[in-house]
């Protein structure tokens, strides 16, 4: 962990060092016990590579029609793995699926359920395509959903080969399909040159226990399709313990009071926070919020220590969820004395910057970040309260290596502090 420099009369946001969880991939060959055999349309795969998360697959087609063999040359069954005909990009491995609709209006859901939250889920899909460029007789499309049992999430997809025919797939959102026009797009192989009907599947930052792929035609495609098929490739993602998404804790001096104030984006079987104190050698516990529970909406949490002693205070929160599982927040630190100075941290910075500043009164400040040119590459502006202050600028990962100027500035353009900053 970088400790800070500290500074008096500014209340410095101690940040744990930060390792962000490793990725775990669920191989469709690999991962399913038993091996997923050709023909299975459900597999049960036990703690996928040893995240302590096991998952459930299962495939079926609603509204008419059935599965038949791979397409190519392997004649294996479909769902299937093995017999699998389709390179996906990145991986050893898929589950293919060749359904023959008996109309155009069924469709295929592929569903994959984690017994806990996973999060930064990717993979890929492979083959959305049509029989040629002015054939109706089928016209893929994917629809991707997640969901954390309350609350549903749209995939983010996007285009893995959008340059050698940019007009092949169409999408949107958490919709792709094979361009429908007449004249447009057309079969793709799916292989390891032809990759024109492959689209990235992409949750972000989601914690989600399901996941649900579902494979229709796109309006348009004959009222009794062919036989049509695609392959989804391994699934890469992360366990989600947190009971919370912390987007922010700060605190400040309020007259003899401290007030802390922090704000969540997400929260899933949150139960409780506990506000932790410390002056330096043990810390104790001082309050217990109820959490929201539940909920993908911010929301914003206050709490006002009373005439705390000590000149130094350290405050944490401890979040808990439903099951007893708990993770404490990054420290904030409050000194006795409100002089006006400012500090950043880390310094170098790389994706973001805490800044910790005092004020004399409350009041609205600017904060501009320049290059070494005077040139402003970033501006906003941050409610100041009379005290200490904490607060994060994020989102500059794309600036260049270098050197920059931070700078506070208060009401009638008094300059509140100002720091030279270095982006790693």
């Amino acid at each position: 962990m970088r400790t800070p420099l500290l500074i008096a009369g500014t209340a410095l946001l101690l940040l744990n060092s930060i390792t962000l969880p490793a990725q775990t991939n669920l191989n469709w060959a690999s991962s399913f016990l038993p091996t997923w055999a050709n023909g299975n349309t459900s597999g049960i795969a036990l703690n996928i590579g040893g995240s302590g998360i096991d998952g459930t697959a299962l495939a079926s087609i609603v509204g008419g029609g059935s599965f038949r063999q791979a397409l190519g040359s392997s004649g294996a069954q479909t769902p299937t793995v093995s017999g699998a005909t389709f390179t996906v990009p990145g991986t050893t491995n898929r589950l293919q699926v060749t359904p023959n609709f008996s109309n155009n209006t069924g469709h295929t859901d592929i569903i994959l359920t984690f017994t806990s939250m996973a999060t930064n889920i990717t993979f890929r899909i492979v083959d959305i395509d049509k029989s040629d460029a002015t054939s109706t007789t089928y016209f893929d499309q994917v629809t991707v959903t997640g969901s954390n049992g309350v609350t549903t999430y749209n995939a983010t997809l996007s285009k893995y080969d959008a340059v050698t025919d940019p007009n092949f797939l169409v999408v949107s959102g958490n919709v792709a399909r094979v361009n429908t026009t007449s004249g447009q797009a057309g079969n793709s192989n799916s292989d390891a040159v032809d990759q024109r009907g492959t689209v990235n599947v992409n949750f972000g930052t989601a914690s989600i226990n399901s996941i649900t792929i579902r494979y229709e035609n796109a309006p348009g495609a004959n009222t009794n399709p062919a036989s049509q098929a695609i392959a989804v490739g391994a699934i890469s993602f992360s366990n989600s313990t947190l009971p919370v998404s912390l987007s922010a804790f700060s605190g400040h001096r309020q007259g003899q009071d401290v007030v802390l104030d922090w704000a969540t984006e997400q929260e899933i079987n949150a139960a409780t926070f506990e506000v932790e104190r410390s002056t330096g050698s043990s810390w104790e516990k001082i309050a217990a919020l109820t959490a929201a529970g539940t909920t993908s909406s911010r929301t914003n949490y206050s709490y006002a220590d009373v005439n705390p002693q000590g000149s130094v205070l350290l405050y944490r929160l401890k979040q808990i969820d439903l099951d007893g599982n708990f993770k404490y927040s990054s420290i904030v630190r409050i000194n006795s004395n409100n002089k006006v100075l400012l500090s950043s941290y880390p310094n170098p910075f790389s994706g973001q910057i805490n800044v910790s500043i005092g004020s004399a009164s409350r009041q609205l400040a600017a904060v501009t970040i320049t290059d070494a040119s005077g040139k402003t590459i970033r501006s906003e502006t941050k409610n100041l309260y009379s005290g200490n202050n904490n607060f994060t600028i994020t989102g500059l990962d794309r600036l260049a290596s270098g050197i920059y100027y931070l700078q506070v500035t208060g009401e009638e353009r008094k300059i509140l502090g100002s720091s030279k900053i270095i982006k790693n």
